[in-house]
């Protein structure tokens, strides 16, 4: 009896990179929000601060709608660094760490030299998450599941070597003992009114029995039973591929990122091993196309603008802006000559013109907010013709928050806009969030860090390989 109500108890989850909470809202639900049952997830740690600036208005928004107890408004790095704060973490003793962070550069290079053995400045984050995972488990709290989410490029990334980032996240959550699957998924191929790409990454440590049943499904019938059937993602996100369950492994990962970043190599014309589906276990890697099942139309960026009622003036394309909205809009052809004085031809081809009403809307970005001409902006022509850009309400509702939620004193119509360019489609996490509730439940009571998993001896990088 007293296992069962163990199992029974939510998740305790600790979110980094917050934005304005939509992890939490696709997991806990929003705030206010009737539930029929007890949330699966409760959020006991949260951390959101943007660098470079004096308002904290993510932030601020954050605690506006959950409250502060277990916000922390930091440097996260700060708190990983000093033992007080990181005690924090600690007693919070969460099981499931989620975070958005910024795709931006994932080098491990001079690690004798450094630290952390990092470079970049945003792409540090990543090493963030990998500093609390490596101190959590040393201090005997570990943190059983990871959900992420990132750019769809992450798996492609960098330009000059595709893949090697990628590679090296995985290499760092092998290092930690973690199985990993991702998927790169469309939110408008699953009925919400937004053309949103973006990978998520699932991982279970190795002490957990989702770990193990992970490993016996894949010695048993293939990595393919796991990615179409089985997993987190594929419950959430029904698809399909043209591949056999025996799919064979498409390279292998060492469990240390720096030699990961040293070794690794990208295909031929510098293809990235990774497609948009995969999985990780034991150091080597499956990865395979899927496709969205029976995808449906849903909801459309017309069925968003139309329960607009009032839009107020300055929303409005100013005639004399017209022509530069139509050029940035427009398909172009421009000659050019490089640093190094070399001639070339930019090209890029024309964006809708006004956006499409009934279908989902573009993926909005960080600058849809301001008034000023941009290629990147949405802009709707309304039944008498008027041209205008998005409201802030309806960004919101684009990416699944209620009207007017990032609304907040001091923050202003263009900020909103930037928040709801870092932010998520909630309606994702709770798909996520459910399934993963789902191929948790049975770690109640799971191994501890230094127990081995049956069978485990066979995860080797050539015993998982299919006869």
């Amino acid at each position: 009896m007293a296992e069962q109500q163990q199992q029974q108890q939510p998740l305790r989850v600790m979110e980094l990179f917050a934005g304005v909470g939509g992890f939490r809202a696709g997991l806990e639900g929003l705030p206010g929000q009737a539930r029929s049952e007890p949330s699966a997830f409760q959020m006991v740690w949260s951390n959101q601060w943007e660098p470079a600036t004096k308002r904290q208005h993510a932030s601020e928004v954050y605690a506006a709608r959950w409250g502060s107890t277990g916000h922390h408004n930091e440097n996260i790095f700060a708190v990983v660094d000093d033992g007080d704060k990181f005690a924090t973490i600690l007693a919070a003793k969460p099981d499931l760490l989620v975070a958005g962070s910024p795709c931006q550069d994932y080098s491990v290079a001079n690690a004798a030299s450094k630290a952390r053995g990092l470079e970049g400045k945003k792409g540090v984050l990543w090493w963030a998450i990998y500093e609390i995972l490596k101190q959590c488990a040393s201090a005997g709290e570990l943190i059983k599941y990871l959900v992420l989410e990132n750019v769809d490029r992450l798996v492609k990334s960098p330009t000059k070597c595709r893949g090697r980032d990628f590679a090296v996240i995985l290499s760092s959550l092998e290092a930690l003992g973690y199985a990993v699957e991702w998927r790169v998924v469309n939110a408008a191929d699953y009925a919400y009114p937004q053309r949103r790409r973006r990978v998520f990454i699932v991982a279970y440590h190795r002490s957990t029995a989702a770990y193990q049943r992970l490993l016996q499904s894949t010695l048993r019938d293939g990595a393919g039973a796991w990615m179409l059937r089985e997993g987190t993602l594929a419950r959430a996100f029904p698809a399909s591929g043209e591949f056999p369950d025996r799919l064979k492994p498409t390279l292998s990962v060492p469990a240390d990122p720096v030699q990961a970043q040293a070794t690794y190599v990208a295909g031929k014309r510098n293809a990235s091993p990774f497609a948009n589906a995969g999985l990780l276990l034991g150091g080597q890697v499956w990865s395979a196309d899927l496709r969205p099942v029976n995808p449906v139309a849903g909801v459309t960026l017309g069925d968003i603008v139309a329960k607009t009622v009032h839009v107020p003036p300055e929303f409005y394309l100013d005639d004399a802006d017209l022509a530069a909205w139509v050029y940035l809009k427009g398909a172009k052809n421009i000659a050019r000559t490089s640093v190094s004085g070399h001639a070339y031809v930019y090209t890029e081809g024309a964006v809708c013109f006004p956006d499409a009403l009934d279908r989902p809307s573009r993926t909005i970005i960080t600058s849809e907010g301001g008034s000023a001409p941009s290629r990147f902006k949405h802009v709707i022509a309304e039944a008498s013709g008027r041209l205008r850009r998005l409201l802030p309400e309806e960004l919101e509702q684009l990416n699944g928050f209620p009207r007017g939620f990032a609304e907040h004193p001091g923050v202003s119509d263009a900020k909103r806009a930037f928040l709801m360019g870092n932010a998520l489609v909630v309606g994702l996490v709770e798909r996520i969030g459910q399934a993963l509730a789902t191929v948790a439940a049975d770690d109640a009571g799971s191994l501890s860090a230094t127990e081995r998993l049956p069978g485990e001896e066979a995860c080797g990088a050539s015993s998982l390989a299919p006869a």
